[in-house]
């Protein structure tokens, strides 16, 4: 094919310039060998259509008949199992797998960076040919093995890899067959640095996310300019193939990649530039390309640094400098209302530091606020099941770990289990560390206490999100307006409110107050509880409200619904459970009579309640109807013009693009119910108070049912507030300063976010609240209520059964109940201190008429009261105000001459009847025809 000849005199041995024609062979050779296989693959697979469509016209079997020899013997069905057990077997060999396949890709990648180009025509003599034959030679039994394992071989020969070893391949074998070396288009092996990632993945080389995307960046940058420099090194040395070869230049490979980088950064030097006609338009296209390559690259290389320097790294502990690691739900929301909590019980100095470990790098949005709260709140990428990233928060020498749940989950079992985990690691890790979790379902808290290192007197405590809102509801059952009274108390309010009506002031006032916890001094020892708590009213202006005391030691229903409690329940076969026990027990308090008890009629799927009635079932007087609030008929069966509320639940968790959206079931519920018009002759018992205060305005025309409905979404409060006609008063969207809440008829659950940070400050508190809300069950108690072996409590838990004497919270009459008695009554603090001193009751709030009521002579929206927390000693009273009150277990709150002395308001319920359990009814369930 031509003679070579020595270009210079000065040229090393081996080292000769190759004819157009051998440069032709090398070029055109892996053309020729792709289009060819193409064809022939394209002519095979038509051939074998027409065999198989032959097939299926003539029978079975011909193809595999066709292709084995008779003389052989052989099964034909063998020797197709056969063939698939080996491809099967490469399959496994090339997708590393084995040990075998990772010793065949590991030294994948070293011929790709070893080939080197060879920018001359060479002979035999040059020692870097055999080397470079003992590579291609391994790519050539690669790509055999891929192409025997591939599905569809045209797709395969069509792939990139495939593409790159057939034009790197064959031009060894010509280079074999003249004698001759030369550089050609194997240039383009670089483009295999591309599987560079995936091969140091296989290997366990790189394992994090930041490491893999960092290394795929860099695989597409240093394969694109490999390649564009071994281009430019071809045409360079070889010149334009028009004037053949004149134009071309000594360039080296070093000096190729120069200039391609050069031109990458658009700021050539001009010390190496490009001669040829094809070198200098490739580098005009490519400037093109570089652009493209950089504006999606770089940015994101930059980002990976930045993220793997400020996140990845380690919290430095100071000395002296407290501080407390969030984990769990790290979202904007979460974090949002974490701080806006945490700092309102620090409104000086904070003096403590907030670490977030989230398991993925914080939005743009989230960084803003880490970075707005940069002086005490760092973020650290990673997962609190993992004890390296426990060790780098160093979650040993942080005063607590608090576990945010997201209430919002779709699975609220997964999301109550995953947290769970985090605890159970954490404790594995380091017993002492005081954990603050939040959980979801109640029937998961069994399981906390199970950890060996939990410890409820260092402060480890627990959250559930379905306890707390369902009781609290259910005390809003039992006591009209206690839930807006419990809540005010753990809530503050930054936004200042000009109040437009006398009402609002008194209701914004009672926001302020704060709930706080201390030791009592000595010298109240031997006092009882009510000269303490008039002494501290008195001469502190505080209201001692409890204490904490560490002891050393059934009639068939008649279902006639009158005064009972309705809840309205939305769920289906595949909702999660949302717990109803939680709203039961409160009203199955120890220390409420068999015959105080209220009947409680939920009204819901029965497909659902079947799923929840386990859990109900050993409760007394509780019934379950089919149907749904949504249906007038439903609630009319249930007898909800007689009922002393209706509680509206809010249904599970759901995915939705709108947080609006998740209420849509209870604002409906809520408007179908207010829209009944119930005659005034219609109320109950429940009524009793309201009717009387109506009458001081005049006669009504209709009542109101009475409602407590549940919002997820706090910001459709709006929604409310136009059903109930409220609009014109308290125009807010926050929650807490709407009319609605100030009244007690609305309640969301959001409010609980913040006892994470209270349970931190103050453990004590939250023991409180759970007092209040759900009786203070101890665990042991609910480890065998979960069992159902109530009959056998352990002897330390019997001393809880004392708690049948508590004192109940009710809301009292000052003129038709034993409040009527006490003389002076004028001010809030006469009657604060007559109460304590005659009765031994304790008053703490007001539930008073909104003066508006007397511009209502209809009487349409029914009689509206607010909430008043707390008033000052000299608070004027009126004649109409209800008061809320704890009530000694053994007082008569009614005076006996009284003819209603089963009125609603007098007690709300604390604790489960666990000692009744035998004189449970069977499951009742309400048809639609009941009468």
């Amino acid at each position: 094919l031509g003679q070579t000849l020595p270009r210079s005199s000065g040229e090393p041995l081996g080292k000769m310039s190759c004819t157009s024609e051998i440069q032709a062979a090398f070029i055109l050779t892996p053309f020729v060998t792709f289009f060819t296989g193409l064809i022939i693959l394209f002519i095979f697979r038509l051939i074998w259509s027409i065999f198989r469509k032959w097939q299926t016209i003539n029978g079975t079997g011909i193809i595999l008949e066709l292709f084995s020899p008779g003389s052989m013997g052989h099964n034909p069905l063998r020797r197709l199992y056969s063939y698939g057990l080996v491809r099967d077997h490469i399959k496994m060999l090339l997708s590393a797998q084995t040990f075998l396949g990772k010793v065949l890709v590991s030294p994948f990648i070293c011929p790709c960076l070893f080939s080197s180009p060879v920018g001359r025509c060479s002979s035999y003599q040059d020692k870097t040919i055999p080397v470079d034959l003992i590579f291609n030679a391994f790519f050539s039994f690669y790509f055999g093995l891929r192409f025997f394992a591939a599905d569809d071989k045209i797709k395969f020969w069509l792939e990139m890899n495939s593409i790159v070893d057939i034009f790197t391949i064959p031009p060894t074998f010509i280079s074999y067959y003249l004698k001759i070396n030369w550089l050609g288009l194997r240039f383009l092996r670089a483009l295999r640095l591309l599987e560079l990632p995936q091969i140091l993945q296989i290997l366990q080389v790189i394992k994090t996310s930041n490491s893999v995307k960092f290394s795929k960046v860099m695989a597409i940058v240093l394969s694109s300019w490999f390649t564009a420099a071994g281009f430019i090194h071809l045409v360079e040395n070889s010149g334009d193939p028009w004037l053949k070869g004149r134009n071309s230049q000594n360039i080296s490979y070093f000096e190729s990649i120069y200039l391609v980088v050069a031109t990458t950064s658009t700021a050539g030097f001009g010390d190496v530039v490009a001669k040829t006609f094809l070198g200098q338009t490739f580098i005009m296209f490519f400037i093109l390309g570089s652009l493209i390559l950089s504006a999606n690259y770089v940015p994101e290389m930059v980002e990976l640094l930045a993220n793997t320097r400020n996140y990845t790294r380690s919290y430095g502990v100071v000395k002296g400098k407290k501080y407390i690691v969030v984990c769990g739900n790290i979202t904007v929301d979460s974090v949002t209302a974490f701080l806006r909590n945490f700092l309102h019980h620090k409104s000086g100095e904070i003096n403590t530091d907030i670490v977030f470990l989230g398991e993925s790098p914080p939005s743009l949005e989230l960084e803003k606020i880490f970075k707005c709260n940069l002086a005490y709140t760092s973020f650290i990428c990673g997962s609190a099941l993992k004890w390296e990233d426990l060790r780098r928060v160093a979650v040993e020498s942080a005063e607590a770990c608090l576990i945010i749940a997201n209430p919002l989950c779709s699975d609220s079992h997964a999301e109550d289990t995953s947290n769970i985990l985090r605890v159970l690691c954490i404790k594995n890790y380091y017993p002492k560390t005081r954990v603050i979790i939040q959980i979801l379902q109640s029937h998961n808290k069994v399981y906390l206490p199970k950890i060996p290192s939990w410890n409820w007197s260092t402060g480890d405590n627990i959250i559930c999100f379905a306890e707390l809102k369902l009781g609290f509801i259910a005390q809003g059952c039992l006591v009209p307006g206690l839930c807006t009274f419990l809540t005010s108390l753990f809530i503050e309010q930054d936004k200042k409110i000009i109040p437009k009506q006398p009402w609002e002031k008194h209701f914004l006032n009672g926001l302020k107050n704060k709930v706080l916890t201390q030791h009592l001094s000595d010298d109240f020892a031997g006092m009882s509880f009510p000269e303490v708590s008039r002494l501290c009213f008195v001469k502190m202006n505080l209201m001692l409200i409890a204490i904490e005391h560490k002891s050393k030691h059934t009639d068939e229903s008649k279902h006639e619904f009158r005064n009972h409690i309705v809840a309205c329940v939305f769920g289906d076969t595949h909702s999660a459970l949302m717990g109803l026990q939680n709203f039961v027990m409160p009203l199955r308090a120890s220390n409420y009579t068999r015959r105080e008890l209220k009947d409680i009629v939920f009204i819901g799927s029965l497909d659902y309640m079947q799923r929840e009635w386990r859990f109900l079932q050993n409760f007394p007087q509780i019934y379950v109807m089919p149907g749904s609030a949504l249906y007038i008929e439903d609630l009319h069966v249930a007898n909800i013009e007689y009922c002393s509320m209706c509680a509206i639940l809010s249904p599970p968790s759901k995915p939705s693009h709108s947080q609006t959206l998740v209420d849509t079931e209870t604002i409906m519920a809520t408007l179908n119910i207010r829209s009944l018009r119930i005659g005034s002759c219609a109320h109950t018992t429940s009524e009793r108070v309201a009717t009387d205060l109506n009458e001081n305005y005049g006669k009504t025309k209709y009542r109101r049912i009475p409602i407590l409905t549940e919002l997820k979404n706090p910001s459709n409060i709006h929604f409310i507030e136009q059903l109930g006609g409220l609009e014109g008063s308290l125009k807010e969207t926050n929650l807490h300063l709407s009319t609605s809440f100030s009244t007690g008829t609305v309640f969301s659950g959001n409010f609980l976010d913040s006892l994470l940070a209270t349970a931190f400050y103050n453990y004590h508190i939250l023991e409180l609240l759970q007092m209040l809300v759900t009786g203070g069950i101890c665990s042991q108690l609910e480890q065998h209520l979960d069992k159902d072996k109530l009959s056998e409590l352990p002897e330390s838990c019997t001393t809880f059964f004392s708690g049948r004497s508590r004192c109940k919270l009710g809301l009292l009459s000052l003129d038709q109940t034993i409040l009527s008695d006490i003389k002076p009554r004028e001010t809030f603090g006469q009657l604060f201190c007559g109460t304590l001193d005659n009765l031994g009751i304790l008053c703490v709030g007001l539930y008073r008429l909104i003066e508006e009521e007397e511009r209502n002579p209809e009487n349409k929206r029914g009689v509206c009261q607010f909430v008043i927390t707390r008033p000052a000693n000299e608070f004027k009273l009126l004649p109409t105000d209800l008061v809320f009150c704890a009530i000694p277990f053994s007082t008569a709150c009614y005076k006996k001459d009284s003819s209603s002395s089963s009125a609603p308001y007098e007690i709300t319920n604390i604790m489960p009847n666990y000692l009744n359990h035998h004189l449970l009814p069977p499951k009742v369930c309400i048809s639609r025809n009941w009468n």
